[in-house]
């Protein structure tokens, strides 16, 4: 056996005394000195162990596979205002004085950040690159923390209907790497709560990595998306390489429960034969609990069809 199958042999049979053989002329590799005064081992056979499915990392990572897909809903009728006071954001929810803002600047410093002082709360500097623009930064002062999928968009999607707690969660969550992100302030306030079918990253080399981040949030945290989002994250998926593909998956989306406002009963003094004859005679209106306009009281105008069944008839 020549002298470079040698080295092969005893280097697989030394494990972890990890043994070097001095090659056959003056100009093979030098061997450490304490590696000479040892013994070789018998020659056992071993098995490597077997690598740690990825599947078992607690973190959240992004999907695999060309297939994606998402739930499209029609735009909820009558959601309730998006409020920000309500998804409170920038907590520090493990107490170590680093509040959700401080700690993605430090998770995505390609170099490690100094503090403010000694107490290691506040990011005084790094090195970032802002995935939107493909600029660098600094100084975290040019950097927003941006939800990838703003938190008014959440509450549009299905949020709305999520308790206080559960918007907290969602505003700080750092479990997955593409939920808050450092980028370029300009590029963020240009964003806005707008969805990528009115914003899109100038940097498009960004849209694929954009659009499965997108994707992945929503999914995630069970909220829908629209038909134009949809078709937007189409387009952005076609810059994939290999180019990835994504499916509708149509569902109705959940309707907030409206309560009648309560209305005074009005105290009727006279009748009148028709809607007509009540409107002649100047008679105050009330508006009708099913959102239908303002009419009389149907004792009012008894022979009025109150079709709606709220005691208001001759509706406008």
């Amino acid at each position: 056996m020549g002298c470079a199958m040698k080295f092969v042999a005893l280097v697989l049979a030394s494990g972890i005394f990890m043994l070097g053989v001095v090659g056959c002329g003056g100009g093979g590799p030098q061997v450490e000195e304490r590696v000479e005064t040892r013994s070789v081992p018998t020659l056992v056979p071993t098995i490597a162990a077997p690598p740690v499915p990825t599947d078992t990392v607690a973190a959240a990572t992004a999907p695999v596979g060309p297939q994606l897909s998402i739930a499209v809903a029609p735009v909820t009728e009558n959601v309730p205002d998006y409020d920000r006071g309500e998804w409170r954001h920038w907590v520090d929810e493990d107490g170590d004085c680093q509040d959700a803002r401080q700690e993605a600047l430090i998770a995505e410093s390609e170099t490690p950040v100094t503090y403010v002082n000694e107490d290691r709360c506040r990011v005084a500097s790094g090195s970032w690159e802002g995935p939107y623009t493909g600029e660098n930064f600094t100084d975290p002062s040019d950097l927003d923390i941006d939800h990838m999928v703003p938190l008014a968009n959440a509450h549009r999607s299905g949020g709305w209907a999520w308790s206080e707690d559960r918007k907290r969660e969602y505003a700080n969550d750092l479990s997955y790497e593409g939920h808050l992100i450092a980028v370029q302030a300009s590029a963020n306030r240009s964003k806005g709560s707008k969805g990528p079918e009115d914003w899109k990253p100038p940097e498009r080399g960004y849209w694929c990595q954009y659009a499965v981040d997108w994707i992945s949030i929503k999914n995630e945290w069970e909220l829908t998306a629209t038909e134009s989002e949809a078709d937007a994250l189409s387009e952005m998926l076609d810059t994939c390489e290999p180019s990835r593909s994504l499916s509708v998956v149509r569902v109705e989306p959940s309707q907030p429960a409206v309560t009648p406002s309560p209305t005074a009963t009005p105290v009727v003094g006279k009748t009148y034969a028709s809607c007509d004859e009540a409107e002649e005679a100047n008679e105050a209106r009330v508006r009708g609990s099913q959102g239908s306009g303002r009419g009389f009281p149907a004792a009012m105008v008894p022979s009025a069809r109150d079709g709606d069944g709220d005691g208001v008839v001759c509706e406008r």
